[in-house]
């Protein structure tokens, strides 16, 4: 069973684990790359997890949503981590991921509930677990010290009257169709 956690999405955070064992001498960002680390290692491992489970097993749905439980808990404890603020903009990027992960394995779960399986329902799932990721590739890149032009405005941008800051109101978490 695998779900597109992305091979470049596991490579970027590889990366981002390279860059962030370096050694510094401020307590706040060696804390924050020590947390941000263990975050990686741990999406590393669901990623890794989830594409190991064998789709014909009959734990497979257990197996996935309990995989899937689990990475929501870590993106909200990555969501709750103090940011330098040397990285601004990561602590709402954070925050947005946190919630989209957690819709999209609340979404999962009805999706899967007893033992059929809502397509509408899992849709739904996938758009929220793929915004969260954006976002996660989005705090990665900043971490490098990119900021990634989806979420740029230049100050030529915003001179015009219909631009403004970034606006990811679009994408509040989608809810499945009720009917």
């Amino acid at each position: 069973m695998k779900l597109p956690i992305m091979k470049p999405l596991v490579l970027l955070c590889c990366l981002c684990f390279l860059w962030m064992t370096g050694c510094g001498k401020d307590p706040e960002m060696d804390s924050y790359k020590e947390n941000m680390n263990q975050f990686f290692e741990n999406i590393s491992y669901f990623d890794n997890a989830i594409n190991s489970i064998d789709p014909n097993s009959e734990t497979a749905v257990s197996d996935l949503l309990s995989l899937l439980d689990s990475m929501t808990v870590s993106f909200s404890q990555m969501a709750e981590l103090s940011v330098p603020k040397v990285f601004n903009g990561v602590e709402e990027l954070a925050d947005e991921a946190s919630e989209y992960m957690s819709e999209a394995v609340s979404l999962y779960h009805q999706a899967f509930e007893e033992g059929s399986f809502d397509e509408y329902v899992a849709e739904a799932a996938k758009e929220n677990y793929d915004r969260a990721n954006l976002r996660l590739q989005y705090i990665i890149s900043i971490l490098h010290g990119e900021i990634p032009e989806e979420i740029f405005v230049s100050e030529e941008d915003s001179a015009e009257p219909d631009s403004a800051e970034p606006d990811f109101t679009e994408a509040d978490p989608i809810e499945a169709d009720p009917e």
